[in-house]
């Protein structure tokens, strides 16, 4: 039997699952090795990016599942390394690693496709005095120095009238620490998170001046870890009984602004805009419109996920009930499907990738905490010599 050469072997593996890989580390010790190798790593995500392969969707609601995104076809249930009991939120993602925290402000980086993760240590922010409460934070990647960083903003409500700024601290995944950057520059409580696209954070804000009030984008670099404005389109006149929504989403590695036209509570048409060149407002873009009809259904929002493999394609989220594959260049819908699993209100696509974040198990996490459960119920079971 022919013997490959090594360098195709490394050619067939780094076009594998992430699923296989995890198993083909049992073949050999060569194997494993050069499995675990960042060489490999860093090849295997480059050609998953590059081919839009190996792409996965999460549905997060009561539950995490990811779906196959090539197959469709079932939905696997995810534990997340964060307390579910106090509700979880995903406020971010990036090659393939997923930042999560929950209502008591755990946090961890965790990546789902090989179940890894890390426990953020809680940040110094709540040093000054004066009444402070929590705002945003995001996550993404700064490619300069090869880290995955991840932000939280504070509002603090001084002591003074009318004395309010935002501090804003940034966790660096390979040193591990937290360290302090410029206070937001708008003086604004802003609670929402934003979205990533680029190397850069991005925010929808408000700004109330004493002439007007207008909205502005924010932009957190996370590799020069300073902010900038960006201007939103011009807005557009509206139809006699039509509204509107607008909501920031990547796309092809663009910013972009989605908005979803309504008659009534009901999407009529979507229009996607695209900001080619970041601090120009003239380079907004409209990239195309999508109109609903009767062969989608009536939805309440419909939202596009990513490109798929050929670029004329885009999947979108209709309503968190169905997915829609539409054509651009026929621009016609070319298939509809349900997912199985719950009615989800978010939906996010992701690479699966064998970034290590240098933590523990999710599922031995997940499996202990189970175990320990079972102690406290003996525990409970037994009688403790106390009236009741």
């Amino acid at each position: 039997m022919a013997i490959l050469p090594w360098d195709e072997v490394v050619n067939i593996l780094s076009r594998l699952p992430v699923k296989d890989l995890l198993r083909y580390r049992c073949v050999s010790k060569p194997w494993c090795t050069l499995i675990d190798s960042p060489d490999f790593i860093k090849m295997h995500l480059d050609h998953s990016m590059e081919t839009d392969s190996h792409l996965s969707l999460i549905r997060a609601g009561h539950e995490l599942h990811s779906v196959d995104l090539d197959a469709l076809d079932s939905a696997d249930l995810l534990n997340p390394p964060v307390n579910e009991g106090l509700g979880k939120d995903i406020v971010g993602h990036s090659n393939g690693l997923l930042a999560l925290t929950n209502k008591d402000l755990d946090t961890a980086i965790w990546n789902p496709s090989t179940r890894k993760f890390i426990k953020v240590p809680s940040s110094d922010l709540k040093e000054n005095p004066g009444d402070f409460e929590f705002g945003p934070v995001g996550f993404g990647y700064d490619p300069v120095n090869d880290d995955y960083k991840f932000f939280r903003m504070i509002h603090y409500f001084g002591n003074n009238i009318g004395s309010f700024h935002s501090e804003v601290n940034v966790y660096s995944l390979k040193s591990n620490t937290w360290k302090r950057v410029a206070d937001f520059p708008f003086q604004v409580k802003y609670r929402a998170n934003g979205v990533l696209a680029g190397n850069s954070w991005h925010w929808m804000v408000g700004v109330q001046s004493l002439s007007c009030a207008y909205e502005v984008i924010v932009a957190f670099d996370f590799v020069t870890e300073k902010y900038r404005e960006i201007s939103p389109p011009d807005k557009k006149k509206v139809a006699k009984g039509m509204s509107y929504s607008g909501r920031m989403k990547e796309l092809g590695g663009w910013f972009c602004l989605v908005t979803n036209y309504r008659v009534g509570e009901m999407v009529d048409h979507v229009e996607i805009m695209a900001l080619k060149k970041h601090g120009v407002k003239e380079s907004w873009t409209k990239l195309y419109t999508v109109v609903l009809s009767d062969v989608t259904g009536s939805f309440e929002f419909a939202m596009p996920l990513v490109y798929l493999k050929s670029a004329h394609q885009v999947l979108f989220d209709l309503g968190g009930e169905k997915l829609m594959v539409y054509d651009l260049e026929r621009k016609r819908v070319e298939s509809m499907k349900e997912v199985s699993g719950p009615k989800c209100s978010i939906e996010l696509v992701y690479v699966r990738s064998l970034l290590g974040v240098g933590g523990g198990d999710a599922d031995k996490k997940e499996k202990k905490a189970g175990e320990n459960g079972d102690k406290r119920e003996k525990e409970k079971q037994k009688p403790s010599g106390k009236k009741r």
